[in-house]
């Protein structure tokens, strides 16, 4: 996860001396001439189970093993028991998990399931689900399908009081007075339990605090797929590491955390959004509504307490040392190689120093213990029993104080872009293809009733074809009815085309280009043109973009296959919510000749043509790209005897 400091101020130097006394901190180190980063990779070391396997550790693994040896240890500490409350930023679990992922990395393919059934005997079941899903990113033999997080732990997904309700009614074996049912909203449909669930501050009267936003943040498609984007890239894996599977990892995981502001400040669009200012303290005070399996609630943030925190003042003093990298226009590397950044470099460098720097073991459990607790922040090296959202990848989007810590991280990226030039647009401008008319379907969005599984609260590996009492949480999600955009092209020859689609905030003409940090890309695809008049149609469905969910919704009788996937961005959340009268947004269509990418190194980077700020020709002489304004409807749908949030109808 992006790991960051949040409003740490805009300080833009600092005297020399305050940096020496971080020369040997492993986030930053200088030399007299200027700030050093280092892009260096993090270690992690070495944790036990109370039952014995029918199957040895032995069986699979050598003695003189280092993954062996780890677990060993771990095993025989008992710091990985089954019970315990998993927690990737807890030293002993992370490299316990490390252990295991490498251990089932490197095994013949006949090992993997008595690995896992030795793991299921003798270590915690969260670690072998952490490292199982892991492990499906570098072996195909492993995960054909997989199952959403919030299947397999709803209670990280759904509040608490609904989970509570779930429990009583299974004690109950399914029964319930009709009075008590309609208060606390559970009904019986057949077999089925249905329980409604809301989001989190559902029954705050703080209106000031209520920006209207929970059913975006909590959503558990796009916490799940947040857990998929810190599996992909694991905070404790190395540079070395990362670049060997995917040299452009850096910008990838920069170009996420922008797509995901991007999409978060499209709902805001709406207006209903209360634009809560962060100063009025409204999310310094966070209470997540969720339980950990052991009964506990997640712990609840009061107030940040930054003054006299030394924790907080090493956050400080590495962000102001990536502030004077940016300043200066350099960065050391790890051999003390001097780098200047450019503007074909900066998006992989500066990534790679914030991470170094701000996700390194140390720094990312100050981070998470300073703002996930609150306080002074505590409990950095010792084993929690209730852990904050922000020490778990599927929760952290939870909290809106999450939010902030990923703007301030792009802060960094727009210090430095804003010290460029703007790149010329007009190179890309061209009378190939041009674009002859539209024609747009209707977008609705609306509130769907989705049904999650409960079942799994109860029982691991609960199968519900034989079960005779299915128990689910309803909640709201944000969907939209199946739309297309068309276009109309003419193009003079025969050849491939690169065709992009962006939504961004609502603009006028050339103005447009002025919020480029705020376009969110709905696809990017390759279009062969045949000479003459062409149509291209482009729906959600038809892109391998974007992943499915509606397989586990209990509610649906239909059947229809498994397009789940845990690393994909999930396809309800694509559209943000409209209103009854039509909410005004702008949709950005370019189409440029395929052999750009390689004649142009900017048409490469991520992103493009918003990754950076443009200079436009205030004509439009060419019509290969356009900026539409497009509206996106509402569709109410009112629940009469529900105690569903308003906002949610």
């Amino acid at each position: 996860m992006f790991l960051l400091l949040l409003l740490l101020g805009t300080v833009r130097s600092a005297p020399l001396d305050e940096f020496q006394t971080f020369v040997n901190n492993e986030e930053v180190a200088f030399n007299d001439e200027t700030y050093i980063k280092y892009i260096v990779p993090s270690g992690y070391s070495p944790h036990k189970s109370q039952k014995q396997s029918k199957v040895e550790l032995l069986d699979f693994a050598n003695k003189d093993n280092e993954h062996y040896e780890i677990l060993k240890k771990h095993i025989l500490a008992g710091s990985i028991k089954n019970g315990l409350t998993f927690n990737i930023y807890d030293d002993n679990m992370r490299e316990a998990s490390i252990a295991l992922f490498r251990l089932l990395q490197y095994s013949e393919k006949e090992q993997i399931s008595k690995i896992k059934e030795w793991a299921l005997e003798n270590i915690n079941h969260d670690i072998i689900d952490y490292a199982w899903r892991l492990v499906s990113l570098y072996r195909t033999d492993v995960m054909k399908e997989q199952e959403p997080p919030y299947v397999s732990k709803p209670n990280y997904f759904i509040n608490s009081e609904a989970i509570y309700k779930a429990l009583k009614l299974k004690i109950s074996n399914g029964k319930f007075d009709s009075q008590t049912a309609s208060v606390q909203q559970f009904y019986r449909t057949d077999d089925v339990i249905t329980i409604n669930a809301n989001y989190s501050g559902w029954n705050l009267l703080n209106e000031d605090c209520n920006d209207k936003l929970d059913y975006f943040r909590e959503d558990i498609g796009l916490n799940s797929y947040y857990y998929g984007v810190h599996l992909q890239y694991p905070f404790w894996m190395n540079n070395d590491e990362l670049t060997g599977i995917d040299p452009k990892y850096a910008e990838q995981y920069y170009y996420i955390h922008k797509q995901l502001m991007a999409r978060y400040n499209l709902e805001k669009e709406h207006p209903d959004y209360n634009n809560s200012q962060f100063e009025s303290k409204c999310y310094e005070d966070f209470i997540p509504y969720l339980v950990h399996d052991n009964g506990l609630n997640f712990a609840v943030r009061s107030t940040i307490k930054k003054e006299n925190s030394e924790e907080y003042a090493r956050l400080k003093s590495v962000d102001i040392a990536i502030r004077e990298c940016i300043a200066r226009g350099f960065i050391y590397m790890e051999n003390s190689t001097r780098v200047t950044l450019t503007d074909e470099n900066f998006i992989d460098l500066l990534s790679k120093l914030i991470r170094v720097n701000l996700e390194s073991v140390s720094m990312a459990k100050i981070i998470r213990s300073l703002y996930g607790y609150g306080g002074k922040g505590y409990f950095k090296n010792a084993y929690v029993p209730a852990p904050s959202v922000m020490h778990h990848p599927q929760t952290t989007l939870r909290d809106p104080m999450y939010w902030y810590i990923i703007q301030t991280m792009l802060d960094y990226f727009m210090d430095y872009s804003n010290s460029l030039e703007p790149y010329n647009f007009s190179n890309y401008e061209t009378d190939e293809f041009v674009i002859v008319n539209h024609n747009f379907t209707k977008i609705i969005t609306y509130f769907e009733d989705f049904q999650i599984g409960l079942n799994k609260l109860f029982e691991k590996g609960y199968d519900f074809s034989f079960s005779s009492l299915i128990f689910t949480a309803r909640q709201k999600r944000l969907k939209h009815i199946p739309f297309s955009f068309e276009f109309n092209v003419e193009s003079k020859s025969n050849k491939s085309c690169i065709v992009k689609l962006f939504l961004g905030p609502n603009c006028e003409g050339i103005n447009c280009w002025n919020d480029y940090s705020k376009y969110f890309e709905l696809d990017s695809f390759t279009y062969y043109m045949e000479e003459g008049l062409n149509l291209i149609k482009w729906s959600p469905e038809a892109s391998n973009k974007y992943s499915y969910d509606d397989y586990f919704n209990v509610g649906l009788k239909s059947l229809r296959k498994n397009k789940f996937d845990l690393f994909r961005f999930p396809e309800n959340m694509l559209i943000p919510k409209g209103t009854e009268q039509g909410l005004n947004i702008t949709l950005f269509v370019l189409l440029m000749p395929e052999q750009y990418i390689t004649e142009f190194k900017e048409t490469d980077i991520l992103g493009f043509p918003f990754h950076r700020q443009a200079l436009v020709n205030d004509k439009l002489l060419y019509k290969n790209y356009k900026f539409y304004n497009i509206a996106i409807y509402h569709k109410e749908i009112n629940n009469p005897g529900s105690h569903f949030s308003a906002h949610l109808n």
